[in-house]
Parts: C-alpha cells; sequence; structure tokens
C-alpha cells in the first residue's frame, strides 16, 4: 500500500470505489497515519462527502480537524429528513459564525464541480443557501451564481438555488447574472434571460447586456425588494422599480394628491411616466419643474400620443 499518495489523488485518478477501499484498509493498517492522512490541507469537500460513512462507521471523525467536523455536522443536518429549507440555520448562534461561514464556502467551493448525486447536490445548494440568506456576504455572489449556472448546464432544477440566491437581497446579485448574458454558452445566455426577465424592455433589445447596464445605472436608486416573491416560482420577480419615486423624486408634500392620483394609474402608465420624468430631469431639471407642474392628465396624454417615447434607445 503506498501511505504517501494523497486521498484526493487517489479519487481523481482511480475513482470511488479505489479511495474507499484504500481508507478502509489504511484504517485496518494504522488507524493513527489515517488520522494523519484526513488532516490533508487539500481535502475537498467532495472526497469527504464519500468517505463520511466509512469514517463515522469505524470511529475516525474524532480525528478530523475542525473544518472536517463542522461540514459533516452541516451534512448531517441538510440530510436530515426532519429538517426542511425553511427551518432555521441552527450554527446562526455558533460561538464563531465567522469559522461556519468559512466551512459553508469551503463546501461550495470545494465540492461543486462534482455531481457525486441527488443527496450530494442536495448538501450543495443548502449550502450555497445559507451562505446567501444567512451570512449575505458579497463576496459569495459569484460562487453561488456559478453553482446555479452549473446546475442549469448538467439538467439539475435550479429553483432552490434560484430562491436561495435572490435571498441575499443584495442587488448587486444581478450583476453576475447579466455578465452571462455575453457568454459564448447558448445555455448561460438563456438562463440569464430568464433569471432577469423582469427588466422590462430588455427581450427585446438586440445587446441585452449593454441594455442591462443601462437600465441598472438608471433605477438603481429606485429598486425595491419584491417581498411578496420570494417562493419556490419558476418566474422569480426579486426587484421591482418604484415607479413612484423615479417620476416624483423629492417633490413637496402640496403634490400630495397628484401622488395618490399617479398610485391610481395602471402599472404601464406608471412606468412610462417614471422613465419619462426621469430622463427629463437628467437633461433640464428647470423643464421638468415645469413639466411636474402640468396636470397628470395632460402628461399621460402627451405621453400616450407618442410626444415624449421614452422606448427609443
Amino acid at each position: 500500500m503506498n501511505l504517501s499518495i494523497s486521498l484526493e489523488m487517489i479519487r481523481k485518478t482511480e475513482g470511488i470505489k479505489r479511495l474507499e477501499n484504500y481508507v478502509r484498509d489504511l484504517i485496518q493498517l494504522d488507524r493513527k497515519h489515517t488520522a494523519l492522512r484526513l488532516q490533508e490541507e487539500e481535502l475537498t469537500y467532495s472526497t469527504l462527502y464519500i468517505l463520511s460513512s466509512i469514517l463515522q462507521k469505524h470511529g475516525m471523525t474524532k480525528h478530523l480537524e475542525d473544518r472536517y467536523k463542522v461540514a459533516l455536522a452541516i451534512q448531517r443536518d441538510i440530510l436530515s429528513s426532519e429538517r426542511s429549507p425553511a427551518t432555521p440555520f441552527p450554527y446562526s448562534i455558533c460561538d464563531m459564525p465567522q469559522f461556519i461561514h468559512s466551512v459553508l464556502r469551503w463546501m461550495v467551493e470545494s465540492g461543486s464541480e462534482d455531481n457525486l448525486n441527488a443527496k450530494y447536490r442536495l448538501v450543495i445548494d443548502r449550502a450555497a443557501g445559507l451562505l446567501t440568506t444567512v451570512y449575505q456576504d458579497p463576496e459569495d455572489l459569484t460562487l453561488v451564481s456559478d453553482l446555479l449556472f452549473r446546475r442549469r448546464k448538467l439538467g439539475h432544477s435550479t429553483h432552490y438555488l434560484t430562491w436561495a440566491y435572490f435571498s441575499s437581497r443584495n442587488l448587486s446579485s444581478l450583476i453576475p447574472i447579466a455578465k452571462r448574458l455575453i457568454s459564448t454558452d447558448e445555455s448561460d445566455v438563456q438562463l440569464a434571460s430568464e433569471l432577469l426577465h423582469f427588466v422590462s424592455g430588455i427581450e427585446e433589445s438586440e445587446d441585452r447586456y449593454s441594455y442591462f447596464r443601462s437600465w441598472y445605472a438608471e433605477n438603481l436608486p429606485y429598486l425595491l425588494q419584491n417581498k411578496n416573491n420570494y417562493e419556490l416560482t419558476a418566474e422569480l420577480k426579486p426587484y421591482i422599480v418604484d415607479h413612484h419615486a423615479k417620476y416624483m423624486e423629492d417633490q413637496p408634500d402640496s403634490l400630495k394628491r397628484r401622488s395618490d392620483n399617479f398610485h391610481s394609474l395602471h402599472e404601464d402608465v406608471k412606468e412610462k411616466l417614471a422613465n419619462y420624468s426621469y430622463q427629463l430631469r437628467m437633461h433640464s431639471r428647470k423643464d421638468w419643474k415645469v413639466w411636474m407642474n402640468s396636470p397628470l392628465e395632460t402628461q399621460v396624454r402627451s405621453i400616450e400620443e407618442g410626444q415624449h417615447d421614452y422606448n427609443r434607445r
């Protein structure tokens, strides 16, 4: 038996069965040496997952370093039949929350490229979900978005990951998605387009990425979390544009009646008024103030007649 070859190398070059047999034989031969081998820094979560049942059966988990012990605890918790995706994360009250965060990130980062089985994908997806819903670190967004697109490419469900990703409540989460619009991989472009379906006008644009960047820059100050749309649905709409804020900006309370009338309009009309108001305000604040003092009915009529066609980009 070669005692110097790494466990990762065995898995990647000789396969899972060979790795399992190797570790079983190693435990029988020398438990102390096995304990040392389990401290390998390059060990990935994929390998730990494969070996977890063997290590538990032979009482070797107590020899693992803390990161691996916590990873196995998270794994057991996720796979427990008593838990559901909506159950609060039990490790959020841990004395070392940042350590738990680092373990979750290690699990996703080192394990997301492997596609072992359905249970394994469940653990990785839930770990990624905990990163976005509990810790909400912006630096994790690219990692989780990469996993999301990898799942779609392999034909696996992306509903949970989509919900978990946008549950980060971070507006910058839209950027990694939008960058996929210029991917050379058609499946990336398709999924990105689906996820950004709520961006008005993007489907008709010839250059969707440029359109998104323009839309994002313009609407970022007015984007709101769509709190009523955070369920597992095929067409998640995580953010909505506050058309009223975009239309009115910082107008005085004397225009309260105008505000009330605006809310009674159809959503399409609100959007057109808000877009035109924003464009005019950026062009000439003086002209915008004059326009804002005209009756709302006049504003609506002029836009419907095509005098202010905002959609020409």
